[in-house]
């Protein structure tokens, strides 16, 4: 079975669902005390991608989203239809789920989601000239995505610019240091759990005999959390994910001496932010 095929099979199966339900509920809790999830947010999915996920699990609990990536752009192409068929997987496997309601994991899961405005939207865009006014919205959330930012600076300044002040950023980062990092080992199995046969651990940091598929900046976990300091108050940070702990052998640690034990085994690493409000 090829990796597209095990994709569409965890997405019917509600596997993926499950995950970035949990991904929504990491979220709702790390903000709760500070966002007031009751009433309508304004919130920017930064780099939404092709499935959209957090998107939809958003909308779905009410709240004004709109999404930002350069693949919002039409297509009518076999991967973009082939997007459209996983798409509808998607939101069919989160109407079946016996779930919260939300998919956020928050208090307000009985509360009925708002009808949808024409302020929500999906925009084609540039991460590092978000076509936004300043001080736009409430909540910037991204998963998967600074990974791939090939200016993480920049971003940072414009979630600076469109955040209103006191408004929060929630990252989620696949680290590129993790087993998975590389982006080229599987497509389905978060944490990663199983290796293509004759590839060790950590290719991606040693042996590079996988070729990587996606733009990566390969930064480092302290990397980013010093780019989101110098703009923002980080009110937390933390390792949501691990894998490939069974995997690090003395060879490996040695080999790899660079890096922590925390860093190698880091698969997702969640950044809570806060906007600072003027003196």
């Amino acid at each position: 079975m090829t990796e597209h095929a095990r994709f569409l099979l965890d997405l019917t199966r509600g596997r993926r669902a499950a995950h970035e339900r949990q991904l929504a509920a990491w979220r709702t809790r790390d903000l709760e005390s500070q966002v007031d999830f009751s009433r309508r947010v304004a919130i920017l999915d930064l780099a939404n991608g092709r499935l959209r996920p957090q998107y939809t699990l958003l909308k779905r609990a009410g709240h004004h989203v709109v999404g930002v990536d350069l693949v919002n752009r039409p297509g009518h192409d076999a991967t973009a239809l082939a997007y459209r068929v996983a798409r509808w997987l998607y939101a069919r496997r989160l109407n079946d789920d016996a779930g919260d309601g939300n998919g956020t994991g928050s208090p307000v899961a009985t509360r009925k989601p708002a009808a949808t405005s024409s302020d929500d939207r999906l925009i084609c865009g540039n991460v590092t000239a978000l076509p936004f006014r300043d001080a736009s919205f409430d909540l910037v959330t991204s998963v998967a995505a600074f990974e791939h930012f090939l200016d993480v600076p920049r971003v940072i300044d414009e979630l600076n610019r469109v955040v209103r002040p006191g408004g929060l950023v929630w990252a989620c980062i696949h680290l590129f240091a993790s087993p998975s990092g590389g982006h080229n080992v599987t497509l389905t199995e978060v944490p990663l759990r199983t290796l293509p046969r004759g590839v060790d651990a950590w290719d991606h940091l040693r042996q590079r005999r996988l070729r990587f598929h996606v733009p990566l900046n390969e930064w480092r976990r302290d990397q980013f959390l010093a780019a989101f300091e110098r703009r923002f108050d980080v009110v937390n940070h933390y390792c949501a994910i691990r894998e490939g702990e069974g995997w690090l052998t003395p060879t490996i640690r040695t080999e790899l001496g660079a890096f922590s034990e925390d860093e190698l085994t880091c698969a997702a690493y969640v950044i809570v932010a806060k906007k600072r409000r003027a003196a």
